[in-house]
C-alpha cells in the first residue's frame, strides 16, 4: 500500500472513531447523513450504435448496452431516445421512443436493440441521437446515465412535406397545486398557440417531470395527448387532471411542456416549443391516511374511474371542476366533523342549497332551451379493513387509495340511484372530496 492510500485509509478510520458526544443537533445530522447514504442502483448506457443516414418517415434501427453495476436492483426502469439538433434559434428536442423494464437486478448487462420512426414532419438536417436511462431510485452517480453519438445521424427528406409551416408554440397558465405526492391529481391549465397563419395534420404535446430545467435526465411524462389539427393563428385553451404516477420518486421537478414533442409537423421555428412553468413543483412520499395528500388520491382515482366506467358505456367523460370538488370535500368533512351521513346537512341544506351558499351557479341551459337547475350528488362512507357492503364484502386496504376508490365505486354502480348519477348523459362537471376519520373513508361527488 503506498503512502497516499495508507493517510487516506487513516483518515477514513479517525473520521469513523472520532472520540467525543454528539449534541441533540449533531445527532440529527447525523441521522440524516445516515439516511442519505443508503445502498443505490448504478445504471449506465454504452455502445450506441445506429446508421449514419435515414430518411423521414423511415426507421431507425440500432441497438445499445444498458447496465446496473450497483449493489441492489433498479425498478421502473425507463431509456429514452430522443433526436437533439442545433438550429438558428435554439436547440431542437425530438423524442423518439422509449424502452423499459420492470426490474433490472444488480449486476445485469444487455444489448437492447430498438426501432423507432423518424417523423414525416422533420427538417433534413444532422441530429444526434441520445438516450438517457433513470429509474425510480435515485443514484448517486449519474454521469453514465446518458449517451450521445459521437457523430451525427444525417436525416434526409424523404416524402415530401404537404401541409404548411406553422409555429407551434405551448404555454402552461397554471398549475393547481406546487406540493403532491404519487397517486394524487395535478390540473394543469395551457394554452396551445400557432404563431403564423399556416395549418397542418396532427401534432403530440407530452407534460413532463424534471429535476432540471434542461431534460438532462429525461425526465417523467405524465401526460401525452394528440391534437388532430393546427388552425391559422390559433389560441387553444386546454386543461387535464392526471395522477401523479407511482414511479415518480421524491424530489423538486420543473414542470415542462414540449409542443409537437415528436416532430410531427415542420414548423417554421422548433426550437421554442419547450416551455418551463416557473415555479418549481415539490413531490413527497405519500402521506399518512389522514392527511389531505392522501385523500386527493382517493379522489383523484375515483375521478378517473368514473370517467373510464362513462367512456366503457359511450358517454363523455366529466370535466374536473375544482368549485365542485371544494363543495364535496366541504360535505365529507362537515359529516365527519358533526357525525351525520346524509344528502342533507342537520339544518336541512340539500346539495344544490350547499352549492349556493358556496356562490356555484346551478343554472344551465340545455340545447334545448330549457334551464336545468340543481346539482345531484353521490355519498358514501366504507371501513378500513374488514368491511361489509351492499355490493362488496371483504377486506379493504387503507393503505392504498386505489383499493378504497375501487369499492366505493362497486358500491356506487351496484346502487341504481347513484348509478344513474355516474351514467347521466346530461351530466358535464363533478367536483370530488375524501376525507378519512379514524375509522371510515367518507366521499362524496357533486354532479353538474
Amino acid at each position: 500500500m503506498n503512502r497516499s492510500k495508507q493517510l487516506f485509509f487513516i483518515l477514513i478510520i479517525y473520521l469513523l472513531f472520532i472520540p467525543g458526544s454528539l449534541s441533540e443537533n449533531e445527532s440529527i445530522n447525523l441521522s440524516v447523513l445516515e439516511y442519505e447514504m443508503h445502498l443505490t442502483p448504478d445504471l449506465s448506457v454504452s455502445d450506441l450504435q445506429n446508421p449514419q443516414t435515414v430518411k423521414t418517415g423511415e426507421d431507425v434501427t440500432g441497438s445499445i448496452i444498458v447496465s446496473n453495476n450497483g449493489p441492489i436492483s433498479a425498478t421502473n426502469v425507463v431509456t429514452d431516445f430522443i433526436l437533439k439538433k442545433d438550429g438558428l434559434q435554439g436547440e431542437e428536442i425530438i423524442w423518439l421512443g422509449s424502452k423499459s423494464t420492470e426490474i433490472m437486478p444488480p449486476g445485469q448487462r444487455g444489448k437492447i436493440p430498438f426501432v423507432f420512426s423518424i417523423p414525416k414532419g422533420l427538417t433534413e438536417g444532422d441530429y444526434h441521437l441520445e438516450a438517457i436511462i433513470q429509474a425510480y431510485e435515485q443514484e448517486f452517480f449519474t454521469h453514465n446515465n446518458r449517451i450521445q453519438t459521437s457523430t451525427p445521424l444525417k436525416i434526409n427528406q424523404g416524402e415530401k412535406w404537404k401541409w404548411g409551416h406553422p409555429n407551434l408554440q405551448i404555454v402552461i397558465d397554471s398549475i393547481d397545486t406546487n406540493l403532491t405526492s404519487p397517486g394524487s391529481p395535478l390540473r394543469i391549465s395551457y394554452s396551445t398557440i400557432n404563431q403564423n397563419k399556416d395549418t397542418a395534420g396532427s401534432y403530440q404535446t407530452a407534460f413532463i417531470l424534471s429535476p432540471d430545467k434542461n431534460l438532462s435526465s429525461g425526465g417523467y411524462r405524465i401526460r401525452e395527448e394528440r391534437a388532430f389539427s393546427v388552425l391559422s393563428y390559433m389560441n387553444e385553451k386546454g386543461s387535464s387532471v392526471d395522477l401523479i404516477p407511482e414511479y415518480v420518486p421524491p424530489g423538486v421537478y420543473y414542470l415542462i411542456s414540449v409542443v409537437d414533442y415528436t416532430g410531427m409537423i415542420q414548423e417554421t421555428d422548433e426550437a421554442d416549443n419547450i416551455f418551463i412553468y416557473s415555479d418549481p413543483v415539490t413531490i413527497t412520499y405519500p402521506d399518512d391516511i389522514y392527511s389531505d395528500s392522501y385523500a386527493d388520491s382517493i379522489s383523484g382515482y375515483l375521478y378517473l374511474k368514473t370517467n373510464k366506467y362513462r367512456e366503457y358505456l359511450g358517454l363523455r367523460p366529466l370535466e374536473f371542476d375544482d368549485d365542485l370538488r371544494k363543495i364535496a370535500f366541504d360535505h365529507s368533512l362537515d359529516m365527519i366533523e358533526r357525525s351525520y351521513f346524509s344528502h342533507y346537512t342537520p339544518e336541512g341544506i340539500d346539495p344544490a342549497g350547499r352549492a349556493q351558499l358556496a356562490g356555484y351557479d346551478i343554472n344551465r341551459k340545455m340545447d334545448d332551451g330549457s334551464i336545468r337547475t340543481g346539482i345531484a350528488e353521490n355519498i358514501i362512507r366504507i371501513a378500513s379493513g374488514h368491511t361489509i357492503g351492499k355490493a362488496y364484502t371483504g377486506f379493504v386496504d387503507p393503505t392504498t387509495p386505489e383499493e378504497i376508490a375501487d369499492v366505493m365505486m362497486i358500491e356506487w354502480i351496484n346502487s341504481p340511484e347513484h348509478n344513474k348519477n355516474l351514467i347521466n348523459p346530461t351530466i358535464e362537471k363533478v367536483g370530488i372530496g375524501a376525507k378519512f376519520d379514524g375509522e371510515f373513508f367518507y366521499a362524496t361527488q357533486n354532479f353538474f
